[in-house]
């Protein structure tokens, strides 16, 4: 069955989004099933990509998302104010697929992206301006390490250390000595103790004891590449790359849903997918609302975590079947606020922006693209993310905002929660991005991809040699060209 690409039919409106609970009245041995060449597991830009390319060769395809949106980990939320990116943000100078895929749907994107204040730090109770960080008295950092801010502490040894030149240096048989606990290279090289907390305290894995060294070097040296050299010592991940990014105007998940409507009723909305049953004649697909899709290849374009609640017939196997068991995902959790009355940076003489090595990791205060300064938001990732999840939502808003006003009385009374959200309790996809632990990447980044029978991979955690939203691009356009080499 071939797919037309124009806007969405009553009947895909019908079937996506209001059908659900109706058709679980109904036996799924006496629904037909529906047919097309290939049948696409996620639409995030992985999925959408891989749709979009085999499409424009000429094949069927059929989108099925679980979700009631599109875009995955692109996820802008209109919902609350300020409508802030609760993923993916930064389009890179070098995201050529994205870029590419701009200019053909006609998204229009602007320069400069995630563009945040500088850091107030809060070592315990006490906020120190990055002015006086080399020589106050709670900087217990030794040698070098004292001229480096708290939240650049990891990035300045990875600067100073990282052998990587190429993309594809870390998937070189060599590269495997690197697949080891960030924080025993750290030791290696001479990291203090104090500076081993403070990489700890804003750690975006679980701790530096549970994070490969060798995936933070490929995630290094494609930054390094995307930005030049440059002064990436004194600053966090977003900082180096803000301002040679670009973003998408009115919110990146305008891209995902542009790409939607160009595949027209092939994107199937909340259909949940229970089981991928292979033979050698195709793959029957069923979903948890009883439809059925049958196609001659599958391509699963969603995170291991959510893949685990699908039952795949051949099972899979080996050290892929160890991946989608055991790939850990980093927690993100997220807490978006208002703010009234005077600018609280101005009352206190201090950076708008705090990072702290106490219950939160960082409190950024964004620059609007109209030049606003009226929000913050809250991150909690690793641990301390982990134990922020253990909070109801409305008690989580509530904690972080006494936190901020302990830590900062200027901003007491001037805040209101507007949003919370979190990556690892969001539905259909169980974290904030993939995070190999020591020897993983070893073990599964090259089985992990292969395909198995008639299913294929995509999604971010099957990148090669890109990072962020252009390596989930990267991942389906792979995915899209092994089965386009399977039906030449």
């Amino acid at each position: 069955m071939t797919r037309s690409r124009s806007k969405p039919t009553r009947r895909a409106v019908l079937q996506g989004a209001t059908a659900f609970s109706a058709s679980m009245l109904a036996s799924p041995r006496l629904r037909a099933a529906e047919r097309s060449d290939v049948t696409i597991i996620g639409a995030g830009f992985a999925g959408l990509n891989a749709a979009i390319l085999l499409a424009d060769e000429g094949l069927s395809v059929t989108v099925l998302e679980a979700n009631n949106r599109v875009g995955g980990r692109a996820f802008t939320a209109d919902h609350i104010y300020g409508t802030p990116e609760l993923g993916a943000s930064q389009i890179g100078p070098y995201y050529a697929r994205i870029r590419d895929m701009v200019h053909r749907l006609g998204v229009e994107i602007s320069q400069g992206s995630n563009i945040n204040a500088p850091f107030t730090f809060a070592i315990g109770d006490t906020l120190i301006r990055k002015e006086d960080w080399e020589g106050h008295d709670l900087n217990k950092t030794v040698g070098a390490e004292r001229a480096v801010l708290p939240s650049a502490m990891q990035g300045f040894y990875m600067g100073k250390y990282n052998p990587f030149k190429g993309f594809d240096d870390w998937l070189e048989p060599d590269a495997a000595r690197f697949d080891i606990p960030l924080a025993e290279w750290l030791i290696e090289k001479g990291i203090s103790e104090e500076g081993m907390r403070i990489v700890n305290a804003g750690l975006v894995a679980p701790d530096a004891w549970n994070v490969s060294l060798l995936t933070l070097f490929q995630e290094a040296t494609r930054g390094r590449l995307m930005t030049g050299a440059g002064d990436t010592q004194g600053k966090d991940r977003f900082e180096q790359y803000a301002l040679a990014s670009a973003h998408v105007v009115g919110g990146t998940s305008r891209l995902p849903e542009a790409m939607a409507r160009h595949l027209g009723d092939a994107v199937l909305l909340n259909k949940i997918v229970t089981s991928i049953d292979m033979s050698d004649s195709g793959a029957d697909i069923l979903c948890l609302d009883g439809t059925r899709h049958q196609s001659d290849f599958v391509i699963s374009a969603i995170p291991f975590g959510p893949l685990r609640r699908v039952s795949i017939t051949p099972s899979l196997g080996g050290e892929q079947a160890a991946a989608v068991r055991h790939m850990p995902y980093a927690t993100n959790t997220q807490v978006h606020m208002r703010l009234k009355g005077e600018p609280f940076w101005e009352q206190d003489g201090m950076d708008a922006s705090l990072w702290s090595d106490g219950p939160l990791n960082i409190v950024r205060q964004p620059f609007g693209y109209d030049g606003s300064r009226d929000r913050l938001v809250a991150v909690g990732t690793g641990k301390k993310g982990e134990r922020l999840d253990q909070l109801p939502p409305k008690e989580r808003g509530e904690f972080v905002v006494s936190e901020i006003e302990r830590l900062r009385p200027s901003t007491k009374g001037k805040i209101e929660v507007t949003g919370v959200h979190s990556w690892p309790q969001y539905n259909f996809v169980s974290g904030c991005r993939h995070s190999y632990g020591p020897g993983q990447v070893t073990r599964f980044a090259h089985d992990m991809i292969k395909p198995h029978h008639r299913l294929h991979f995509a999604g971010e955690h099957t990148r090669r040699l890109e990072i962020g939203m252009e390596s989930a691009m990267e991942s389906g356009e792979r995915a899209a060209f092994e089965i386009l080499e399977r039906t030449a």
